[in-house]
């Protein structure tokens, strides 16, 4: 039996984190969407379709439909991002991107593009997919829901010692006001905003370890698709 399991939550909650391992407990594929958004905004900065901090929208989703932004799995099971062939899992993590990728990914005409990615990736295996819309609209049927939580406090720290050694002279207000503005853009948006999804399972992982919040998830996992194959 090919399941889907689904884990939302906002920017820096630990939903990749978490998504990736219990993937690996699980033994099947992990596939985090937010890559695929990063991946389209980085294209749009380096082909100069965000001028002014203005998003020059028809543009690049003209451009978009010559060009090739895939996922593409290694032998561990493993997806990184390609555009046109070349690996930019590590160019997409960047502050530059992230300041940009939460205006990007409002728009339905780059929400469309990449659910049709999203869907096309998961058909006939089962997968955990983490993102800011899944459990609610990419697969709102899926067997396990997640929605991953953490208050800004927390969000900023993990954020920041993520990026400082990469981001010379970022500072943790810069990291936290960046967060401030993607939460609000992710949640107001008007295709497929940031909600907690019907029937998830609410986990706040503030002053919890990972390996505690993975347990808790895996056996929640095991105990619906036990009780969906017997």
């Amino acid at each position: 039996m090919n399941y889907i399991v689904t884990i939302d939550g906002p920017s820096s909650s630990g939903k990749s984190t978490l998504a990736k391992r219990l993937a690996k407990e699980l033994s099947i594929s992990h596939i985090d969407s937010g890559s695929i958004y990063r991946a389209v905004t980085l294209y749009a900065i380096e082909n100069n379709f965000i001028v002014n901090q203005k998003l020059m929208l028809e543009k690049l989703v003209s451009s978009l439909s010559y060009s090739d932004i895939s996922l593409k799995e290694n032998g561990n099971g493993i997806f990184k991002m390609f555009i046109n062939d070349q690996d930019v899992e590590d160019k997409i993590r960047g502050l530059k991107v992230s300041k940009y990728v939460s205006e990007v990914a409002k728009h339905e005409e780059i929400r469309n593009y990449v659910l049709k990615i999203q869907r096309e990736i998961s058909k006939n295996k089962s997968i955990v997919m983490d993102g800011r819309d899944i459990g609610s609209f990419v697969f709102p049927d899926a067997h396990v829901k997640f929605y991953i939580d953490a208050s800004l406090k927390t969000r900023s720290e993990r954020r920041y010692n993520q990026l400082k050694d990469k981001e010379k002279g970022i500072s943790i207000l810069e990291v936290e006001n960046d967060l401030l503005i993607r939460d609000n853009t992710d949640k107001t948006r008007k295709k497929s905003p940031l909600v907690i999804p019907e029937n998830s399972l609410i986990i706040n992982n503030v002053n919890r370890t990972i390996d505690d919040v993975l347990n808790q998830m895996l056996k929640y996992t095991k105990d619906i698709i036990d009780k969906k194959v017997s």
